[in-house]
C-alpha cells in the first residue's frame, strides 16, 4: 500500500495524505483520522529511506575507530551506540587500522550515506587534518583540526601520576615504552612522563617509541634490561606494550617487582589476574564515550557554540608490579630462558590503547 493508493481510495490529494501521515498542519481532524485508519487497515509503512532523503535527515551517525579488537575502542563504541539509540539514531561503523587513506575513504563513504555527524578517532595527525563539512567529535586522539569538538583522556596528567608513583617508591632510573610518536596520545604520555621526572629533579627518562604492539613491548623491554644502566622501573604506555614487556621480563628471569617495577597505562581485565597483578592507570572508557555522544547529539539538536575540548581524568590503581627498588646482587644479569617465544602467548588478551 502506498500514499497514492490511500489517496485514491479516500478521494484525497496525495499531498493531503502525506501531511496527515506525517503530522503536518492544515489537515482536518476527520480527514487525518480517515487517512490513519486506512494506513493501519492496509498495513502502510512509510519508506524511511525516501523520507530521509527528502528531508536530508537520515538519523544515522558515523563512528570511525582504528581497531575493534582493542578493548578501549570497543568499550567506547558500545557506549556510543547505546547513547545514540536512546536518542533515536542508528550508527554506521568504520574501522581504519590507523591508515590515513582508509580514514579518508571512510569519511567520504559516511558523507555519501548522509550521516548527520561523526565520532572520529583520528589516524596519524599530520596526514588527517583535511576539512570536514559535518559535525564531528574527535574522541581519544586529536588531529589538529581547529573547528571540531574533542574528548580526550587526560594523558599528560595520567602519565605524570604513574611516574610520580614510581618515584615515590624510590626509583630514580625510570624508562618509558610508548607507541607511535605521530599520535597525539603518545606525545602527551611521553611529555607527561618527562615533565614529572623534571619536576621531581630526576634524570630524564630513556624513552623508546615505535608502535602499540605486544612485539614492540617485548623488544623494548629487552633493549632496556640488557643495556648499560638498566632502569629499575618501566612505564608502559599501553596494555599491549605492558603485555610484551611482562613476557620478556619473565623470559629473561627478571623478577617483577623485586628486580624491576612496571606500571602500565590502560586497565584491562587481565591486569587483575596476573601474578602479580599489574599497577595501572585506569582510563574512563564509559565516560569518554558518553561525553562524546552527548556533545555530538547537542550539535545535531542545533547547539551553536565554540568547539568544546574536554579532558577526562583517569585514576591510578596500585597493584603488585610496583615496589621499592630491590637490592641488586653481584652478577645479577638477565638470563636467556629456553622454550619460550619472544612474541608472547599466542592467545593473549588485547586492549592496548593508542
Amino acid at each position: 500500500m502506498t500514499q497514492k493508493q490511500i489517496a485514491r481510495e479516500l478521494g484525497l490529494a496525495v499531498s493531503t495524505v502525506s501531511r496527515a501521515l506525517t503530522g503536518q498542519p492544515h489537515v482536518g481532524e476527520a480527514t487525518r483520522k480517515a487517512v490513519l485508519a486506512a494506513a493501519e487497515r492496509h498495513g502502510y509503512r512509510p519508506n524511511a529511506v525516501a523520507r530521509a532523503l527528502r528531508r536530508r535527515e537520515t538519523r544515522m551517525i558515523g563512528v570511525v575507530v582504528p581497531d575493534m579488537l582493542n578493548h578501549f575502542y570497543a568499550a567506547c563504541t558500545t557506549v556510543l551506540q547505546e547513547s545514540f539509540e536512546d536518542h533515536g539514531y542508528g550508527m554506521l561503523l568504520a574501522v581504519t587500522g590507523n591508515d590515513p587513506q582508509r580514514e579518508r575513504t571512510a569519511l567520504a563513504r559516511l558523507r555519501d550515506a548522509q550521516v548527520e555527524g561523526v565520532v572520529l578517532v583520528p589516524s596519524a595527525t599530520p596526514r588527517s587534518t583535511g576539512p570536514l563539512d559535518l559535525p564531528v567529535v574527535e574522541m581519544i586522539r586529536t588531529s589538529g583540526r581547529t573547528q571540531v569538538d574533542t574528548v580526550q583522556c587526560a594523558e599528560h596528567e595520567t602519565a605524570a601520576e604513574a611516574i610520580g608513583h614510581l618515584a615515590s617508591l624510590g626509583h630514580r632510573r625510570i624508562a618509558v615504552i610508548a607507541g607511535e610518536p605521530e599520535f597525539s596520545t603518545t606525545r602527551e604520555r611521553v611529555a607527561g612522563a618527562r615533565a614529572a621526572l623534571a619536576g621531581l629533579g630526576l634524570p630524564p627518562a630513556r624513552v623508546l617509541t615505535r608502535d602499540h604492539t605486544r612485539a614492540w613491548g617485548t623488544e623494548a623491554m629487552r633493549q632496556l634490561v640488557t643495556g648499560e644502566e638498566p632502569p629499575t622501573a618501566v612505564f608502559a604506555a599501553s596494555s599491549e606494550l605492558a603485555l610484551g614487556a611482562l613476557h620478556e621480563a619473565q623470559r629473561l628471569g627478571i623478577g617483577i617487582p623485586g628486580r624491576l617495577s612496571l606500571a602500565a597505562l590502560g586497565n584491562t581485565d587481565w591486569f587483575d589476574v596476573c601474578r602479580p597483578p599489574v599497577t595501572a592507570c585506569a582510563q574512563p572508557l564509559a565516560e569518554v564515550g558518553m561525553i562524546s555522544a552527548q556533545i555530538l547529539l547537542s550539535r545535531l539538536a542545533g547547539a551553536r557554540r565554540s568547539p568544546s575540548h574536554i579532558r577526562v581524568s583517569g585514576r591510578l590503581v596500585v597493584r603488585g608490579t610496583t615496589s621499592a627498588p630491590g637490592a641488586r646482587r653481584d652478577g645479577d644479569r638477565p638470563r636467556e630462558a629456553s622454550g619460550a617465544s619472544a612474541d608472547g602467548p599466542a592467545n593473549s588478551p588485547t586492549g592496548g590503547l593508542g
